[in-house]
């Protein structure tokens, strides 16, 4: 692995690595149902697999939208009574994020520390 792949690996963000990989599920979806020689039960998964990318990109889009909540709340106010749910919300964040990568880890850009579960 070359040392520019390296570092890229070890700065990644997880969800600039779930987006990558996503679009790039979504590029081998559409030039395949472009392909004529695609079956039609070829095409059916394609579509899914379009859909399938789709609602990865909402649930990263719900994860990442409490995750930045929870850090804005820990920094407006870290020592607040209010701050109780913070770690537990940064917790579930990084686990449902965690979860979304799994399939991609044979993938070289792939941190070991993603598969980190309770």
């Amino acid at each position: 692995m070359p040392a520019q792949r390296r570092a890229y690996a070890q700065t990644v963000d997880i969800v600039e690595f779930l987006s990558a990989r996503i679009a790039e599920d979504e590029a081998v979806a559409r030039k395949l149902l472009d392909d004529r020689t695609t079956s039609e039960s070829g095409k059916w998964y394609e579509r899914r697999l379009l859909l399938e990318c789709e609602a990865k990109r909402r649930l990263i889009g719900i994860v990442e939208a409490a995750r930045q909540t929870a850090l804005a709340t820990l920094v407006s106010d870290p020592f607040g009574d209010e701050t109780e749910w913070i770690p537990q919300a940064l917790e579930w964040t990084t686990l449902s994020l965690n979860a979304l990568a799994v399939p991609y880890s044979d993938h070289p850009d792939f941190s070991r520390e993603w598969l980190w579960s309770p």
